[in-house]
């Protein structure tokens, strides 16, 4: 039964990466595994890889995972993520709300275990608040981590995107409520209890709101100098329709630019070029070629999507099936990716429309989420506990809200959107 066989091989899948062996990897050899447990021949294998690498769409995704690796590295390199930030202080005026967005656009770097890049800032942040280290910590993960349904250069986002078959910005939409629900919960209940005072005062006379006025708009052309890389990326995704590949580098590009531009940037020996080397993440681009190749092994045996399908129709609920395999997945390997790789091509060719595959998608890609945030493996919370000096009992007892809360909107969307 290809079921059974699905089940040995992700089994496989979970052993390989428990012992640390790169995801791409173990899902390349998870692939094989498959295909063998099928009897089928070794050159299926072959065929398999060599599709995947003949692939356009494949290859737009790795160069795109490729190049925005390089693209987070230049802009840390070139402290532009920096300025950007300390840009956004100065323009917003406030603590709390610098608190909240700032995890988010450093978030932006996507790298792995990045969370502890914002932890200076939001316990700076922290401190100007007299704010717990259990709530600086909360903080630090909930607006760091609501990108992942809405930033449309997300890794994760683009990958799911691509082996779902969908259009990524309705995906976007669909999404966009569960990153506002999840922001606004983590301020309510981390960032709101505490009181601020704002940088800037109350100007009587004319002359001081010009004077005013005009840093405020000196700030705005700070922020939007320094995050232009990001900018130029989604505005060339967003408007001109560009691969995001072709987006990413013009990102690079930017970064470079202003790099070059800036009196003050740093003098050292690393040339662009070692930059670019140092910046380019191999194993990230492994992860989205095992990831390809495990689709495309599917792909192989139509037969499974017939027993998925049948195992449905005995009135076992999908939705229930999404959540078991997401938690034996996400929660396991502390990961998004791994639920979207192979429940994915298994569930979404089920559905009879475009909307309904887009909820399937979303009821896979935030119940992964979930259980991925949640995994005591998680890097990011790894990080952020020994950073804040906190207890892990203590910061799951945060989750006790805005977890289920996020589920249930999230369920809300499913249905009403039927």
């Amino acid at each position: 039964m290809f079921i059974l066989k699905l089940i040995f091989t992700m089994i496989i899948i979970l052993i390989l990466v428990s012992k640390k062996i790169n995801i791409g990897l173990s899902l390349l050899l998870g692939s094989l595994s498959f295909i063998l447990f099928n009897k089928a021949s070794i050159f299926a294998f072959i065929g398999v890889i060599f599709q995947t690498l003949t692939d356009l769409e494949a290859l737009n995704l790795a160069l795109a995972v490729g190049f925005i690796t390089i693209l987070g590295y230049l802009m840390d390199r070139y402290h532009l993520m920096s300025r950007m930030i300390q840009s956004l202080e100065n323009l917003l005026g406030s603590v709390k709300a610098t608190l909240v967005l700032a995890p988010a656009l450093i978030g932006t770097l996507l790298v792995s275990g990045g969370a502890l890049m914002s932890c200076p800032v939001v316990n700076s942040l922290g401190e100007r608040i007299e704010m717990s280290n259990v709530h600086r910590a909360a903080s630090n993960l909930v607006f760091r981590h609501a990108l992942y349904f809405i930033f449309p250069l997300s890794t994760t986002m683009i990958i799911a995107a691509q082996i779902g078959n969908y259009d990524l910005f309705e995906f976007i939409k669909l999404q966009f409520p569960l990153a506002i629900v999840f922001s606004l919960m983590g301020y309510f209940l981390y960032v709101k209890p505490y009181s601020s005072k704002t940088l800037s005062r109350e100007l009587g006379n004319s002359v001081e709101m010009c004077f005013k006025s005009s840093k405020v708009i000196f700030q705005l052309l700070n922020f939007i100098l320094y995050a232009s890389p990001i900018i130029v990326s989604l505005l060339a995704t967003l408007i001109f329709k560009l691969p995001f590949s072709i987006a990413c580098v013009l990102g690079i590009v930017t970064s470079l630019l202003v790099h070059l531009s800036d009196q003050h940037r740093i003098r050292d020996d690393e040339t662009f070029f070692m930059s670019l080397k140092k910046g380019l993440k191999p194993l990230m681009v492994l992860s989205v070629f095992g990831i390809m190749v495990f689709k495309n092994t599917l792909g192989l045996f139509p037969d499974l999507y017939d027993q998925m399908a049948a195992i449905v129709s005995m009135g076992i609920p999908i939705e229930l099936i999404i959540v078991i395999c997401t938690a034996l997945l996400s929660f396991t390997l502390a990961s998004i990716q791994p639920s979207v790789a192979i429940l994915y091509p298994l569930i979404l060719p089920m559905a009879i429309d475009e909307q309904t595959k887009l909820r399937l998608a979303m009821f896979i890609y935030t119940t992964g989420f979930v259980f991925y945030y949640i995994s005591p493996l998680h890097l990011c919370q790894v990080l952020t506990v020994e950073y804040f000096n906190i207890d892990t009992k203590a910061l799951y007892k945060q989750y006790r809200l805005i977890l289920p809360f996020l589920f249930a909107t999230m369920i809300g969307i499913y249905y009403i959107s039927a």
